[in-house]
């Protein structure tokens, strides 16, 4: 059997196992190239090269480990998501990713009844796995590599260098447009395998491999929230990396301290559909969107009610929101078309920063935008919007 058609075997045997069903999306993305040429494997957080005669000197349980963890560092998009600690440490980065993701893959099949760690002859594994670092995040591992090579202390299963390449080149010479699109791509990759694993009632080894996780929000909604506005602020006065927000780190998110933020204009667009009325969603949204336009310092908000129209358009300062009789009455109740929005938006000349949707996700189409649009989402569904970005609120009582 060629490399070719033994590799094409390997990788379906995945995307058909009850254990790796969830990264059929993610297999399918981007391109996938066997090179001799290739040190060992790698991926640019998009597309993977893999060298035939490394990979399968470990058998196909072997290639298979690898090829799973290379679709792993695609599904957490630790090439886009790390160029920051990799600034700080690129060996502790590389490090704590490859930790993060082998810990993962043999939680999901501990028997390795389908993947196997890679050993050598002697039968010393060959790449970074120490059980201790199984539920940590990607940043406490590498803080605790950190420490370590501080101290100048050493020790745990498989320390030192992991079996593949990361291309943090490649993706950084990615176009800001090929990333956006990739981030999208990724999300929607990951949610068609858990939908192909629910269908086919598979999927044991997600909940190890938390993929769910990463469609998840995964610090508070109020603060993604308050970043998106903040990311299209018409005035940002002063921001400093020099004292990173700490807020986030503890998420594995680096930002920086904003100092000072205003926005000029802002769209808040209620979804008002029957089903928005929901166990309270549009209730409880809407006091969480009128507490944000009090914390920042918004000049103008467009507040719309739709559904399958417009059917309520008020301007007011974000100060005002609060408190806005507009904000505690509703108007709708009919079917669902977020495109109605956008549509008034250019019909009215409306030109915001930015545009903040509020939804159940449960839409024919997500409409065509001139401007960012944010998707906050209310619904026990993990939903992602195909456009702009995605806040997952959940369906709490």
């Amino acid at each position: 059997m060629n490399d070719i058609r033994r590799f094409k075997k390997v990788k379906i045997a995945l995307m058909r196992s009850k254990i790796f069903v969830g990264l059929s999306g993610i297999m399918m993305l981007g391109k996938t190239v066997l090179d001799d040429t290739a040190p060992t494997a790698m991926t640019n957080g998009r597309d993977e090269w893999y060298n035939p005669e490394f990979i399968f000197r470990f058998g196909d349980k072997g290639a298979g480990f690898i090829i799973v963890h290379e679709n792993m560092h695609k599904s957490a998009r630790h090439m886009q998501v790390y160029t920051k600690l990799r600034a700080i440490d690129p060996r502790l980065t590389n490090a704590a990713c490859d930790y993060w993701i082998n810990g993962r893959i043999k939680a999901a099949d501990p028997s390795e009844s389908l993947v196997a760690m890679p050993r050598d002859e002697h039968g010393n594994i060959v790449g970074l796995y120490d059980e201790k670092y199984l539920g940590k995040t990607v940043l406490q591992i590498f803080n605790d590599l950190r420490q370590k090579k501080q101290d100048g202390e050493s020790g745990g299963e498989g320390e030192g260098e992991g079996f593949d390449e990361h291309d943090w080149t490649g993706a950084e010479g990615l176009t800001e447009e090929e990333k956006k699109k990739l981030e999208g791509d990724i999300k929607q990759a990951i949610q068609q395998g858990q939908m192909a694993a629910k269908r086919a009632g598979l999927g044991a080894g997600g909940e190890q491999l938390g993929l769910g996780e990463l469609l998840r929000s995964r610090v508070d909604w109020r603060a993604q929230l308050q970043e998106f506005v903040s990311s299209v602020c018409a005035d940002k006065r002063e921001s400093s990396w020099r004292r990173p927000n700490r807020r986030y780190l503890y998420q594995d998110m680096i930002m920086p301290t904003m100092v000072s933020e205003s926005i000029k204009e802002i769209v808040l667009a209620r979804d008002a559909s029957g089903s928005m009325f929901f166990k309270t969603r549009l209730v409880k949204v809407t006091s969480e969107m009128a507490a944000i336009t009090s914390m920042l310092h918004i000049d103008r908000v467009h507040l719309m009610d739709w559904d399958g129209v417009v059917g309520k358009y008020e301007v007011m300062a974000g100060d005002q929101v609060a408190n806005a009789k507009a904000v505690e009455s509703v108007t709708g109740g009919g079917g669902t078309d977020p495109s109605c929005v956008s549509t008034y938006m250019k019909e009215k000349g409306i030109k915001p920063d930015a545009v903040i949707m509020l939804t159940d996700g449960e839409v024919p189409n997500w409409g065509e935008w001139d401007c960012p649009v944010l998707w906050v989402i209310a619904n026990e569904a993990v939903i992602i919007a195909p456009v702009g970005k995605t806040i997952n609120l959940g369906d709490e009582d």
